[in-house]
């Protein structure tokens, strides 16, 4: 992914909201691959520990892939709701929509938002979608990091006789 940095009346508003609506789908991949990810732990650790206990020494290493495990989720689930709460404050900031092309009458106003405004508030949502964007690219790399782990954690309860 590469950086986008707008200047002064080099952009369209277009672009700018295409550039934040592309980053919040990439988003949304790095967050379902890093759910896969997460659910096949999930599902391997409970179906190992249903089999029987692994060991003292297996169970002692267990916090480690849950550790990494809920770094992973923590930044998922931190990209959405930063996400969300922008999205809100925007439409609250304005009572309007953002994108004077929609179908409906904004709420409150017959009239869409002025060019200065509306440039603002698509900046402030290409900035969320930036962080979304690292956010979610983080609970990928974690998620991979506790696939890892669990990897190493099952090969421990294996080698321990559980």
């Amino acid at each position: 992914m590469t950086a986008f940095r707008p200047g002064p009346d080099r952009e369209k508003p277009e672009d700018l909201l295409g550039h934040a609506c592309t980053l919040v789908r990439l988003c949304g991949r790095d967050s379902a691959i890093a759910a896969v990810f997460l659910a096949l732990v999930l599902a391997g650790t409970v179906s190992r520990l249903a089999a029987g206990p692994p060991g003292l020494p297996a169970l002692a290493l267990l916090p480690v892939p849950a550790g990494a495990f809920a770094v992973s989720a923590g930044y998922a689930v931190r990209s959405r709701r930063t996400l969300v709460a922008v999205l809100g404050e925007v439409r609250g900031r304005t009572g309007s929509p953002v994108d004077p092309g929609v179908p409906w009458t904004p709420f409150g106003s017959a009239l869409a938002l002025d060019d200065r405004v509306r440039d603002a508030e698509l900046r402030r949502l290409l900035s969320a979608a930036h962080r979304c964007g690292e956010l979610s690219w983080q609970s990928v790399a974690w998620a991979v990091a506790t696939s890892v782990l669990f990897l190493f954690w099952t090969l421990a309860a294996a080698m321990a006789g559980g």
